[in-house]
């Protein structure tokens, strides 16, 4: 590539942000490269891929969820048709309630206007006795599901390695320059470059400014041969059915750690947290962590660079990723490409300009 035909955009990063912001601008017709080393312990590969409406310990509408939800469906099913794989699984989730006063509140909830959609009033109650913890009731969620987000990426990754879009390297950021026609790196031109770097973004200096709190996760796959696997279950932490008698359970939340990889007394707490709430027998397959790119505010960050008009940012996608990136990717897309507005509650201007 000469430096007179400069690709159209750099992406650093193949999680879930980068992926879907890459799909869409080839979509678009846009030209791309992507960077990304392989890291079998980022967020995104070991993610739960939980999507659900509810907010359960509030009982509150998961942000922008009218929106956001269906915009995703459609974006996963349109993958699913394009490379004749099944990605994303719809699938009712049970809230378990252990008091009256909680199937109370949850009653009260599933009665309001703009939230009543969202609940299905059949439950198995009785498939789920003796198996789980006591409870009054279960709650009956629609429009949730989960994103195999494993061979969501990988199908991605293969189909961009071998079209020579992909480089699979780490980024080094003392190879990256501006110069007048954009962003210089190792000899390639590019007009913009994306970062989609998860939590890393703390150490680029060109975003270190953002207020981001990582969190670490850990999750575990069991084997429960006597749980039933038509939902998923809800008390606290997720039991996602993975078919042949396997579920992803999680997560814990750890803002003070040293690495990205699973620990002692993170598993212990998973193996709490999982005999807290199922009582049939089950056994451990693995155990997985990952560092969750959050920001302060809890929402993306998405947009410009206070001081480059090449260098953007797509992330912050937090817990709720495979829920918000189709959106906002598209937003963005729209707004690189046709110069669109991004809602300020993800631009990433609201930590820089003046109220």
């Amino acid at each position: 590539m000469s430096a007179s035909q400069p690709k159209d955009f750099l992406i650093v990063g193949q999680g879930i942000a980068g992926t879907v912001i890459a799909s869409l601008l080839e979509k678009s017709g846009s030209g791309f490269l992507i960077i990304d080393k392989l890291n079998p312990n980022s967020s995104s590969r070991v993610a739960a891929g939980l999507v659900n409406p509810i907010t359960g310990r509030r009982i509150v509408k998961t942000w922008m969820a009218d929106q956001i939800i269906p915009f995703a469906q459609k974006y996963y099913f349109d993958m699913e048709s394009m490379f004749g794989i099944s990605f994303f699984q719809n699938v009712d989730a049970l809230e378990l309630t252990s008091s009256v006063h909680e199937w109370n509140e949850w009653s009260r909830r599933m009665d309001e206007q703009g939230m009543s959609h969202y609940f299905h009033p059949d439950s198995p109650n009785e498939s789920y006795r003796d198996k789980i913890k006591e409870f009054v009731k279960l709650v009956r969620i629609t429009s949730s599901g989960w994103l195999d987000l494993s061979s969501f990426l990988t199908a991605f990754r293969t189909k961009w390695r071998n079209e020579n879009l992909l480089d699979e390297e780490h980024f080094d950021h003392t190879k990256m320059q501006i110069i007048e026609e954009g962003i210089s790196y190792k000899g390639e031109i590019f007009k913009n470059i994306i970062f989609c770097e998860g939590y890393l973004c703390s150490e680029n200096s060109y975003w270190n400014w953002i207020p981001m709190i990582p969190a670490k996760g850990e999750i575990a796959i069991i084997e429960s041969k006597e749980l039933p696997e038509n939902f998923i279950l809800l008390s606290g932490m997720f039991f996602i059915p993975l078919g042949d008698h396997l579920f992803r359970c999680g997560a814990t939340y750890e803002w003070n750690f040293t690495d990205e990889l699973p620990s002692a007394i993170g598993k212990e707490k998973l193996l709490t947290m999982i005999n807290d709430v199922i009582k049939t027998e089950w056994t451990l397959i693995s155990h997985t962590a990952g560092i969750r790119p959050t920001v302060k505010d809890r929402r993306p960050v998405i947009g410009v660079h206070p001081e480059h008009k090449n260098i953007f940012i797509f992330n912050g996608m937090g817990t709720k990723g495979v829920m918000l990136a189709p959106y906002f990717a598209d937003q963005f897309v729209n707004h690189l490409l046709k110069e669109k507005t991004i809602d300020q509650e993800v631009d990433v201007a609201r930590f820089y300009k003046k109220t």
